[in-house]
């Protein structure tokens, strides 16, 4: 069993959309907070420094993506509501990062994350290729790459073997729940366009 680890996110939210971020009632964070099941907590009045109050975002990894995904939505709607626009100088929310996952943090470099929109207990499979000429860069050495995907996304990842492979693809069989399956392919796609020494530049030997 994978151990999920705690991680944590911070967001530096404009106060003068706080209010519409929030929602009535506090209405569409808590549906973020049920959606994600992330923790969410928004500094109070106290807390404003330069017009900018903090938002923690406290949870597994993957709870933690999916909550600043979400509430980055949520400030771009809140921008459009508010000022009718994006704020002078954009308002891009500024994180803490996802401690403890250099490849979470290298793999949104090179690609940004969409959020799945399928969140579900049920375990499911799902086959996807890659160019078979890619399949170094997705094992990485000493399948340190791979190993650390089906860490990250708690799926199971089978690589077609050499014997199998006909043509120019290769298969790979996912098997997880369907937020975990998004995952494990968003993190194959991103490390097919990081360097090829990546195993090392992510401390992963």
């Amino acid at each position: 069993a994978v151990v999920s680890t705690q991680s944590t996110g911070e967001v530096l939210l404009e106060n003068a959309i706080t209010a519409s971020v929030i929602g009535p009632k506090g209405s569409r964070i808590s549906a973020v907070r049920q959606q994600t099941t992330a923790t969410i907590k928004i500094g109070d009045d106290e807390s404003v420094v330069e017009g900018k109050r903090k938002m923690l975002i406290t949870g597994t990894l993957k709870e933690v993506m999916w909550a600043f995904n979400a509430v980055k939505k949520l400030i771009k709607d809140a921008e459009d509501e508010v000022r009718g626009g994006p704020l002078p100088g954009g308002n891009n929310p500024e994180t803490t990062g996802y401690s403890g996952n250099r490849m979470m943090e290298q793999a949104q470099a090179v690609l940004p994350f969409t959020p799945s929109v399928e969140i579900s207990e049920e375990v499911k499979e799902k086959e996807i290729t890659i160019p078979n000429k890619n399949v170094g860069q997705v094992f990485g050495r000493k399948a340190a790459i791979i190993n650390e995907i089906r860490s990250t996304s708690n799926c199971k990842v089978i690589v077609e073997k050499d014997s199998e492979v006909t043509g120019e693809e290769r298969k790979i069989n996912l098997t997880g729940k369907p937020q975990d399956i998004h995952l494990a392919e968003y993190l194959i796609a991103a490390v097919q366009k990081m360097p090829k020494d990546a195993s090392f530049k992510l401390g992963l030997l």
